[in-house]
């Protein structure tokens, strides 16, 4: 909400030493958060109202034209461009630039010759001095402007403009009245709403009377017309115009600018429908089942049954607190009009402007709540703005529809409550003090309690803890005092949790963590395929790139590898604990969704190269940190088998493995390996990827006790063991096959290689090469005892029929 300083300054009555910047953290404070200050008119210095006393042709030029002026000093004469038709006569106001001047863009004036006159500065347009992208000729202003007084300030060029956040529930400070109010709180001053002009009343002609019928109370609890006639269609005075560009508000005419200047003003929207485009009465009802109509934007829009739309005899012509309709739009050719102040249902408003993508300043009042209580000072005020601006008259004496009637709220407020919220003793007396500055009157009730009423605009304050923060907001949250709550201590943690222990183990290894949306595109899920594309679709979302909750955590690790790699950090490591959403199955659908929790690691690039030059990842690394993971969890010798080949797996085939707790076919709890390039051309990352999977869910159980083990004091011996087998033959088997010789002294086993050549391996075999290390605890193995124990994992290695030991 954009705050004119200017605007806000004459509701308020603030002394001359507060300044923007004083109101701004004082608004801040209470709870109404400035963003930004704006300050303009800065780049415009120098400019000056001049009178006009005589106009004459330039001597050597047709096109030009000499202007006598004067500002409050000497005569000058000023050489002119503009049609000598378009200039004032003399007494006439015109903004001059003399020299030393500054226009907007840097642009500074001095004298100089033009067609041997010599010209001191130059009078101005309105592009030129920066009020619209067009305009015909100078800028003329009303006679009664003073001569001589800095333009910039006379029209309100000059002013600083606040941005407020204003949050949801509080549309009472969705305009400059509402602004008013809370500053004059603040500063304890008074404020004040401009009363509606005295206005010349004219009798309704014969059969231009309108009548208005609201169908549907809880679509419209109130709605006032009101008729202008005479009007005529004219550029609004520059006055009005320059304060609702201020406001981020395009002026288009006098008749429209006074609905949104009003709406400003009072935080109530108003629009107003050519009285002469309109046939019958006005109904104001929910739209009909295939009900079309062209909004003002020239679009033909189909509604649906729950939308609010004033129609007359034809059919809808607006949306109620959305947009107008083209068929009764204002225009050039206007002269009467129906001017509209109503309230309508928020929930209805909202769905309707979000269905249809129309956001206004209207419909973003109308969506938080308009207060029906101040729908007839609006339309009061806009009537005779409109008469006076337009030279027409208000015809009759207008129709008040409210069926639905708003009453103050009663809330109590005592001195314990306020005490204890508060966190120290706060009078009742002051309570109520603070109370009415922002327009809720209180009475004493009992010795200490106050009976509060809530006028109507303020929706949000409702039980005594709202009472409690307006009046924290007004004494200063400054002033509770800072001490700890009392309690037991510090709040429980969980650090055996899954969740805690996976994240420690992975930021460990010297990944980073993110935190990603639990909304994504629904083409994330559609890369994913199989049962991840199925996701739960969000009814309103805020965007269409988070319309369903995620099924898995690869896609959010992928974007930001994406966003790395796209500012030049080639090498990455990710990780990333939270849940992930799933359907339940198709029978049954109505119990909510399963949110099980998972942890997930992504490598992209290389590995830190410490001892030699760096190499790219692959899919041992993403491994090694699946073991630390798995083993900060409690799986100390987890179990890896290739990943299933289907159409939809996220990993590479003869690159991705199952993750087993315990033994091969025991409880499945991850996934790790390469990332399936076709997914990663689906997601858009250009780079081979690892991925982690660890479903913490399934993992569950204790932290087991971390005992440390004192370093060998004894030299360990190897021995190599090169064999044939089959191919389907898996390492783990292998390994297994070796172990279950149960040698005590067998420390390690590792895989040096896995050879596979169609020319010099026979055929269905590789070619597998173990080292085995030994070491004994309290002595140096020999020789011997080295080879015996050797030999007995041999043997039983040679338990397989498919394994031949080379030679």
């Amino acid at each position: 909400m954009k705050i004119s300083f200017n605007w806000l300054r004459e509701l308020c009555d603030l002394k001359p030493g507060v300044t923007a910047d004083s109101v701004a953290g004082k608004l801040t404070l209470a709870g109404l958060e400035v963003e930004s200050i704006e300050r303009r008119g800065r780049d415009l210095t120098g400019v000056l109202v001049a009178e006009v006393r005589a106009v004459r042709p330039h001597p050597s030029a047709e096109k030009l034209s000499i202007v006598r002026l004067a500002a409050g000093g000497a005569e000058e004469e000023v050489v002119c461009g503009a049609p000598a038709s378009t200039l004032p006569p003399a007494g006439g106001r015109v903004a001059w630039a003399p020299p030393g001047a500054t226009l907007p863009g840097g642009r500074k004036l001095d004298q100089r010759e033009i067609r041997g006159v010599m010209s001191p500065g130059m009078l101005c347009s309105e592009v030129e001095l920066g009020l619209g992208e067009s305009g015909d000729g100078i800028l003329i202003l009303p006679p009664e402007t003073p001569v001589g007084v800095d333009l910039a300030r006379q029209v309100g060029l000059l002013d600083e403009v606040l941005e407020v956040n204003v949050t949801p529930n509080r549309p009472d400070a969705l305009s400059h009245a509402g602004i008013a109010r809370e500053v004059a709180a603040l500063y304890e001053t008074s404020w004040r709403l401009p009363p509606p002009d005295e206005v010349l009343q004219a009798p309704l002609a014969q059969g231009r009377g309108i009548d208005v019928e609201i169908r549907d109370p809880s679509a419209c609890p109130r709605y006032a017309a009101r008729i202008i006639t005479g009007l005529r269609a004219s550029r609004s005075p520059l006055a009005l115009r320059v304060r609702l560009g201020a406001c981020g508000v395009r002026a288009i005419s006098n008749l429209v600018d006074v609905t949104n200047y009003v709406m400003l003003e009072t935080g109530h929207p108003l629009h107003a429908f050519d009285l002469d485009r309109l046939q019958g009465g006005i109904a104001v009802r929910r739209a009909g089942r295939g009900e079309r109509m062209k909004t003002l934007d020239g679009i033909d829009r189909p509604l649906q049954e729950n939308d609010i739309v004033i129609a007359d005899a034809r059919g809808a012509i607006a949306l109620g607190g959305v947009m107008g309709g083209a068929d009764s739009e204002v225009s050039a050719s206007t002269t009467a009009v129906l001017l509209e102040a109503a309230t309508f249902d928020p929930r209805a408003v909202r769905r309707t402007s979000k269905r249809l993508g129309l956001r206004s300043e209207a419909s973003h009042r109308f969506e938080r709540g308009v207060d029906a209580e101040g729908i007839a000072h609006a339309s009061r005020r806009a009537a005779a703005m409109l008469a006076r601006l337009g030279g027409g008259a208000l015809a009759g004496e207008g129709i008040d529809r409210y069926p639905v009637q708003q009453h103050p709220r009663r809330v109590t407020l005592s001195f314990g409550g306020l005490s204890r919220l508060a966190g120290f003793e706060i009078p009742l007396s002051q309570a109520a003090e603070k109370l009415a500055a922002i327009g809720i009157a209180s009475v004493p009730d009992g010795d200490d309690k106050l009976a509060a009423t809530v006028p109507t605009f303020r929706p949000d304050v409702t039980i005594e803890e709202d009472l409690v923060e307006e009046v924290m907001r007004l004494v200063g949250y400054d002033r509770a005092p800072a001490r700890l709550p009392q309690g037991s201590g510090a709040p429980a943690t969980s650090p055996d949790a899954p969740a805690d222990r996976a994240r420690d183990a992975l930021a460990a290894l010297g990944l980073s963590e993110i935190i990603s949306w639990g909304f994504v595109p629904r083409a994330w899920l559609a890369a994913l395929g199989g049962e991840l594309e199925s996701g739960v679709a969000v009814k309103n979302p805020i965007s269409a790139d988070y319309e369903v909750m995620r099924t898995s955590l690869l896609p959010g690790l992928v974007d930001a590898a994406k966003r790395n790699l796209a500012r030049s950090v080639p090498d990455i490591g990710l990780f990333e604990v939270g849940p992930v959403i799933k359907k339940r199955a198709a029978d049954d659908q109505k119990e909510p969704p399963t949110e099980p929790l998972a942890a997930a690691a992504l490598l992209v690039g290389r590995r830190p190269g410490w001892l030699k030059p760096e190499a790219a990842c692959d899919f041992f690394d993403i491994k090694r940190i699946a073991r630390e993971v798995l083993r900060a969890l409690g799986i100390a010798d987890p179990v890896f088998t290739p990943a299933g080949r289907t159409p939809s797996s996220l990993l590479h085939p003869g690159a991705g493995a199952e993750i087993h707790a315990g033994v091969a076919g025991g409880p499945l709890v991850g996934q790790v390996g390469e990332v399936h390039p076709r997914l990663l051309r689906k997601l858009g990352l250009g780079a081979r990827a690892f991925y982690l999977e660890v479903a913490l869910d399934a993992v569950g159980g204790e932290r087991r006790p971390v005992r440390s083990v004192a370093p060998p004091r004894f030299p360990a011996s190897s021995r190599d063991l090169s064999f044939w087998i089959d191919v389907e033959v898996s390492a783990d088997e292998q390994r297994a096959l070796m172990l279950s010789a149960s040698e005590p002294i067998l420390r390690d086993l590792a895989v040096l290689e896995d050879y596979r050549d169609a020319h010099t391996v026979p055929a269905g075999k590789k070619g597998m090469l173990w080292t085995l290390t030994y070491r004994a605890d309290e002595r140096t193995l020999t020789d011997a005892e080295v080879d015996a124990a050797h030999a007995r994992v041999v043997a039983a290695l040679k338990s397989a029929p498919s394994v031949a030991i080379r030679q």
